[in-house]
């Protein structure tokens, strides 16, 4: 009877000390975190980029990759696959795509899509003008020169 009993306790303090191991008995050192030290300061240079939408991300992915099928000619699913180890512009260089070709296709998706959105109701007629307007005014990135 008492055999299982010293047997159950050399487990126990065991695995106290193999928990204390994992999970460390120093407090951290340094000065105490705050919420949101977590999170990296951006690189030196670059400038620090709002939280996209994931159903806005989801969207405009979605887009790209029917822009891409229909200017390469390829399927949608030949286009996922080339998108997890390339980016878009390797894309439209290797298949001779004009970068200005597929940025004014991007727009003309958009602007459907917007449109879209105010015959279905989902934004008024006046947001859809709104939202027009800001993409018009959009500045010139890496796909325009």
């Amino acid at each position: 009877m008492k055999r299982p009993v010293i047997v159950l306790a050399m487990i126990l303090a065991g695995g106290v000390v193999f928990s204390s191991a994992a999970f460390g008995l120093d407090p951290p050192a340094g000065q105490p975190q705050m919420p949101g030290a977590f999170m990296a300061p951006p690189p030196h240079g670059s400038r620090m980029e709002p939280p996209v939408n994931r159903g806005l991300k989801l969207i405009c992915d979605n887009m790209q990759i029917n822009v891409l099928a229909e200017l390469t000619g390829l399927s949608q699913e030949n286009i996922r696959q080339l998108l997890i180890s390339s980016p878009p512009q390797a894309i439209i260089d290797a298949y001779g795509v004009s970068p200005e070709v597929f940025c004014s296709s991007m727009d003309k998706q958009t602007t459907k899509l917007i449109s879209q959105a105010a015959l279905a109701g989902v934004i008024t007629r006046k947001q859809a003008e709104e939202i027009q307007k800001k993409l018009s005014m959009k500045p010139t990135g890496p796909y325009q020169r």
